[in-house]
């Protein structure tokens, strides 16, 4: 038993010193290639997600369904005073984002998660507005587009904004998840 003892001893100390010698040694190629692509995807991702902000909202809100909202005779200029508030929302939050992954290495937690927060906080928004008492995500009884039905899966109603919304928040966090998990290259 003491014999078993001893040798486990000996193979831990030879061990501890052998991973003392791995960090002290550069990482390997293929280590570095693998962080270097992590990195890119996850800027990729985060780019993505700030972008979704930034167009999206403005081009689906104020373009492509204007008549519901920004020219909606039904609307009262206090009404759209908020929607084009959101618009600017947008605009600074997607914005913002970019400008932070423009300018700060992903390597930087700290920003990254920050940029994720800034390109996903806008739908964040919109979600939980969806459930103040009186809104709605689609357009019921609209005086101008009248009741546009929206598409449902299995009984269950679709909404376009809502599944937008959940796409690039996912789309930010898996950015996020990216700079979070990156592969140690001290072994």
């Amino acid at each position: 038993m003491v014999r078993y003892c001893f040798f486990a001893a000996v193979i831990l100390a030879l061990s501890s010193k052998r991973l003392k010698l791995c960090r002290q040694t550069k990482p390997k190629g293929y280590l570095r290639l693998i962080n270097m692509h992590q990195e890119k995807l996850a800027k990729w991702f985060l780019t993505a997600a700030a972008l979704s902000t930034l167009i999206v909202p403005i081009g689906v809100d104020a373009i492509v369904l204007a008549d519901g909202h920004m020219n909606n005779p039904a609307w009262l200029p206090h009404a759209k005073l908020h929607c084009a508030m959101s618009f600017f929302a947008a605009i600074s939050l997607g914005g913002s984002a970019l400008a932070i992954l423009k300018v700060r290495p992903v390597t930087d937690r700290f920003s990254m998660t920050l940029a994720a927060f800034l390109g996903s906080a806008f739908w964040i928004g919109l979600i939980a507005a969806g459930f103040w008492p009186g809104t709605s995500y689609g357009f019921l009884n609209d005086p101008v587009l009248g009741n546009i039905s929206e598409p449902e899966l299995g009984g269950i109603t679709i909404y376009p904004n809502v599944v937008a919304s959940l796409l690039t928040i996912a789309t930010a966090l898996v950015g996020y998840w990216l700079t979070k998990k990156k592969r140690s290259i001290d072994h």
